[in-house]
């Protein structure tokens, strides 16, 4: 039986034998193939695309977008080339999805926890106190959305194709007094994100208070939040490192993510052979590489650097004001995840508030489609157990701050 990877490199390979073929009935696509020079049977520049990001130029998680746009103009001979807006510059970062539905964007990458109700499926990775793999996420993930019916069925009726989805990292909570457990963030005020980790927090005292990455700097300049809740790129892409002198590592592990889609009316126009290379290149970019380039960095085709995670490492080390960056040991996480979630006056498991919001939010099924991905990251843990892949970012920067 084939492999995931075995059937799409089957595909692809299938497809460009019988190119020609294809090609010489082939009709309706998002801009009608005319042929031409540069682009194989495809002129160069036949397909121009709008990418809507919230991804900010110095943030380690826009490497894997600029990866995944440089294979795709490379491997389809240009035949698709991309328009690469700056970040939330034709959309808002809390309303990403209005780009794809009003035309204006084409391929969108987006944090799910901004709109819950509409790209509930791929915020899994939420579910605080869980894996910490980013690579068996990122590949859970992948397989998850190109099989389960009932996660294809909800993304269809919003028009969106999933590409992947990355994690962010570990959580870090910044404030400029030392947390040593959970009793120390009962009354602070906080900015928050994702749709488990902010009710974690409240079921400890926290007042949270979501803002989008984005705000975040400005909610402390007028003494709207205290402390501050995100991952590492909260410490340097969003400076909160120059007003916050001590990070710690609650133990909550992930506790948001990044999704890619192509708006799907789009995407399934496209003729077949591209729409194989476009898999191929998704493929690469869920089996590993979205993190390679998270951590690494990334040179873009055009020489631009984004940083990753090991060089943002170095720049924390390097912020005066930052004094401390530690991690609660597992007794003390332990204390905290045993406070659960707290929505509304009513505590739930992590699980089950995953499950209620999902269900709220109109997906069908979400304990199969729960109990799907378990399975998923299970399989994938015991494949990428490599401790480059697998060892999550903030862990290593720790260990090196602390060194």
């Amino acid at each position: 039986m084939f492999s995931r990877n075995q059937r799409r490199l089957a595909t692809a390979v299938a497809a460009a034998a019988t190119a020609v073929a294809m090609l010489a009935g082939c009709s309706g696509s998002p801009a009608s193939p005319s042929g031409g020079e540069g682009g194989g049977d495809y002129a160069e520049g036949e397909w121009e695309v709008t990418i809507t990001s919230v991804a900010a130029d110095k943030s380690v998680l826009r490497p894997a977008q600029e990866w995944y746009m440089d294979q795709v103009e490379e491997r389809t001979n240009g035949a698709i080339a991309f328009n690469r807006t700056t970040a939330n510059e034709i959309c808002a970062q809390a309303d990403q999805y209005a780009c794809l539905e009003d035309g204006s964007a084409q391929l969108l990458v987006t944090v799910p926890n901004y709109q819950p109700s509409i790209f509930v499926p791929n915020s899994l990775p939420e579910i605080t106190f869980g894996p910490t793999n980013s690579a068996a996420i990122t590949a859970a993930m992948a397989e998850l959305t190109e099989t389960n019916e009932d996660v294809k069925t909800f993304l269809d009726a919003k028009n969106l194709y999933s590409v992947s989805t990355w994690s962010v990292g570990n959580i870090l909570v910044g404030s400029n007094t030392p947390l040593e457990g959970p009793a120390d963030l009962d009354g602070l005020t906080m900015r928050t994100a994702g749709t488990i980790a902010a009710p974690n927090f409240a079921a400890a005292g926290v007042v949270p208070t979501q803002v989008t990455a984005d705000e975040a700097y400005n909610s402390f300049s007028t003494g709207l939040v205290s402390a501050a809740a995100g991952a590492m790129d909260f410490v340097v892409a969003w400076k909160l490192g120059e007003v916050l002198k001590h990070w710690v590592d609650t133990g909550q592990g992930v506790y948001s993510e990044f999704a890619m889609y192509w708006a799907k009316d789009y995407y399934d126009e496209f003729p077949d052979d591209i729409k194989a290379t476009l898999e191929e290149v998704a493929d690469e970019l869920n089996s590993g590489a979205a993190v390679e380039v998270w951590k690494a960095g990334y040179d873009s085709a055009d020489g631009t650097h984004f940083v990753g995670t090991d060089e943002q490492c170095e720049m924390i080390s390097s912020i005066p004001n930052v004094e401390t960056l530690t991690a609660w040991d597992e007794e003390t996480v332990a204390e905290f995840e045993e406070l659960g979630a707290l929505v509304d006056g009513e505590t739930y498991t992590n699980e089950e508030l995953w499950v209620r919001n999902a269900t709220a939010a109109g997906l069908t099924n979400a304990e199969g489609v729960l109990e799907d991905y378990w399975t998923l990251i299970e399989k994938y843990e015991a494949e990428f157990d490599d401790p480059a892949l697998s060892i999550d970012p903030v862990t290593s920067c720790i260990e090196s701050f602390n060194g």
